[in-house]
């Protein structure tokens, strides 16, 4: 007897970090295109075009922006809540949704330097996914855009429900994800959002702060050179001061050092130029650059799940 229920306590010790290795593991097999939060975001869009009205004073479109988003925090929690009582099964119900929340961004790129073609590979991918103007952009600045993008996406669509998920459970990440996904469609950058979007976009800032430190630290820990990562991490911190956001700024500054590269630097939306200070080293990347970028998220994504488990298993063994 004594034996089973030591068993049972076992399990229950283990199961969110089990829920959340088989919820990886599926949702990294599901293609962009057919991601479930393609679905949020047309409902977003839509609700953009009935409340968002460009006629209205600057204080009614803020006051707009702060209650459609507690609107939508509540409706999509009310809708959790139907589904959980749908599927009754705790285990089956945070699979199910931790498989449509967490989302892992990729880039493509190609074997051989193709020159034009190669740009206007990247401007396809980038297009999509940025608000900056691409195809002013040279190949260089390609190069830091795809890479500044996959960290950030990551860091947002990946290691920030993780850690949600950890800390509060299925609701937290449910919550943030809902809250990035209104920052994202309802970007301040975009003109037509610069008011309206500021609720999603300060509330999104406050809660994933501390993942953009966690993973600062994580992608840092990476370099060869372990002596310096102290002295990295101060100079992306001084380099990141004057970013908005902050958090942001150190996190992709932490990277750069740790891919030994430069990234950062001024940016145009939509025609208007946005002065951002160099971030990282004073080398360029390369295409072989964003392969690497791409390697050392991955490392990070693996770091943060092996040290859940083993976490997770000294708990269930104490």
């Amino acid at each position: 007897m004594s034996g089973t229920m030591d068993w049972t306590l076992n399990w229950y010790s283990l199961q969110p970090v089990i829920i959340l290795l088989a919820a990886v593991f599926t949702a990294q097999r599901i293609k962009p295109a057919f991601h479930p939060s393609l679905l949020l975001n047309h409902f977003l869009q839509a609700i953009a075009n009935k409340v968002n009205h460009p006629n209205r004073s600057v204080q009614q479109r803020r006051i707009a922006g702060i209650m459609a988003l507690l609107c939508l925090l509540v409706f999509m929690l009310v809708l959790l809540k139907i589904t959980e009582f749908i599927v009754i099964e705790a285990i089956a119900f945070e699979y199910l949704i931790l498989v449509c929340l967490l989302q892992w961004q990729r880039l493509q790129t190609p074997q051989l330097d193709l020159g034009v073609l190669e740009k206007t590979d990247l401007i396809a991918q980038l297009r999509p996914r940025i608000l900056r103007d691409a195809e002013q952009l040279s190949i260089l600045g390609l190069y830091k855009a795809s890479i500044e993008n996959l960290c950030l996406r990551n860091a947002y669509q990946w290691f920030a429900v993780v850690f949600w998920y950890i800390c509060g459970g299925i609701w937290a990440a449910a919550g943030y994800r809902v809250v990035q996904i209104a920052a994202q469609q309802w970007n301040c950058k975009n003109s037509r959002f610069n008011h309206f979007g500021q609720a999603a976009a300060s509330t999104l800032q406050l809660i994933a702060l501390p993942v953009h430190w966690l993973l600062a630290l994580t992608l840092l820990v990476q370099q060869a050179a372990s002596n310096k990562i102290a002295a990295n991490y101060r100079l992306a911190y001084a380099q990141s001061q004057h970013w908005q956001p902050h958090a942001s700024g150190l996190l992709l500054a932490c990277f750069a050092h740790s891919l030994g590269l430069q990234l950062g630097g001024p940016r145009k939306y939509q025609g208007q130029m946005w002065r951002n200070n160099q971030l990282g080293t004073s080398t360029p990347p390369g295409q072989i650059d964003m392969r690497r970028a791409q390697q050392r998220l991955q490392r990070a994504q693996l770091i943060w799940l092996l040290t859940l488990l083993g976490g997770y298993l000294l708990y269930a063994c104490y």
